[in-house]
C-alpha cells in the first residue's frame, strides 16, 4: 500500500483528502518545517448521533450550595 507523504502546509491545505484516505485504512506521512516526520494513521468513523435528553432522568445527583447566587467576598479577587 502506497503510503501518501505532505509537508505539514500540504497538509492542512488537504485535510478532507488525508480524512478519505484514513477512511481507507492508509498511512499518512507529514514533515514540518524543522524535518520532524510524523506517520499518521487516522481513524475516521461517521458521528454518531445524539440521544435525546431526558430532563429528570437522575433527580437528586445535582446540588448547589444556598449561596450560590450570592456575590463573591472582596477577598475572592
Amino acid at each position: 500500500m502506497t503510503m501518501t507523504k505532505l509537508t505539514i502546509s500540504e497538509a492542512q491545505d488537504r485535510l478532507q483528502e488525508i480524512l478519505d484516505e484514513g477512511a481507507k485504512g492508509k498511512e499518512i506521512e507529514i514533515t514540518t518545517g524543522d524535518g520532524t516526520t510524523y506517520r499518521v494513521a487516522v481513524t475516521v468513523r461517521p458521528a454518531t448521533q445524539r440521544t435525546e435528553r431526558i430532563p429528570d432522568l437522575h433527580p437528586g445527583s445535582f446540588t448547589r450550595s444556598d449561596d450560590f447566587n450570592e456575590e463573591l467576598p472582596e477577598s475572592f479577587w
